[in-house]
């Protein structure tokens, strides 16, 4: 008979903000309990940064002062003995080379599974949503953009919105609902301009849904990169 364990401890970079570390926590927990049975949990660290010291090296334009933090949270979870790590945040992994580094252990990239999908699914035009320092680095185009394939993002006052909902509302209090009617108005915007999907790159707008966006797929980021990490911790047996 053969079934599934956890083999390999998880470690999860959070903080950024605890929210969505929260919302990794539920779902990580809830689909191992779904893959090994009632009452199963994830064996693993959380290594919850200050969300309000990255927030402020930010403003400061401190990447290397990023860089550190990151790096240093993905060394002390290597070294509490997590074999997989994971950063609970798009924009963070503008720094996935140097955490990386820091580890001997494997990184999923939250991107990995969402740019497969897309290639499964056959996209040319896919919309992405995140905040404008996701929306801008390199990483977004390498990993979702992949072979010629062509990225929609929102203009410059649509983006000001939502990264003021991300930043001012989603990362700093509770009431998301006036947020669902931000997130459907971008994706009706990015749908507008032809795009056949949105991606979510962003892992507070989870928190939003659902909502009603007729005609469009939606890929949660956060639901994807769970299900690559369960890949990487979980392997099969033979009782």
């Amino acid at each position: 008979m053969t079934k599934k364990q956890q083999t390999r401890r998880i470690g999860l970079i959070g903080g950024m903000s605890w929210r969505s570390t929260a919302l990794y926590y539920e779902r990580l927990n809830k689909a191992l309990e779904t893959e090994l049975g009632m009452h199963r949990s994830f064996c693993g660290d959380i290594c919850n940064l200050d969300y309000a010291a990255l927030l402020s090296m930010a403003d400061a334009s401190d990447w290397k002062g990023v860089e550190a933090m990151l790096s240093d949270a993905a060394t002390r979870l290597a070294r509490s003995g997590c074999e997989v790590i994971a950063l609970t945040a798009v924009t963070a992994h503008r720094w996935y080379q140097p955490v990386c580094s820091a580890t001997t252990g494997t990184v999923p990239h939250i991107l990995t599974a969402a740019a497969d999908r897309l290639d499964f699914l056959g996209i040319r035009k896919a919309g992405v949503l995140g905040t404008s320092l996701t929306c801008g680095s390199d990483f977004v185009a390498d990993y979702l953009g992949r072979g010629e394939r062509k990225l929609i993002f929102l203009d410059n006052n649509e983006q000001d919105e939502l990264d003021h909902q991300i930043q001012a509302v989603l990362t700093a209090s509770d009431r998301i609902d006036a947020g669902r009617g931000t997130l459907r108005r971008a994706v009706a915007s990015l749908q507008f301009h032809g795009a056949e999907v949105v991606v979510l790159a962003c892992t507070e707008l989870p928190l939003l849904l659902p909502i009603d966006a007729p005609g469009i797929t939606l890929l949660d980021c956060v639901a994807l990169h769970i299900d690559d990490i369960c890949n990487h911790i979980l392997s099969e047996s033979h009782a």
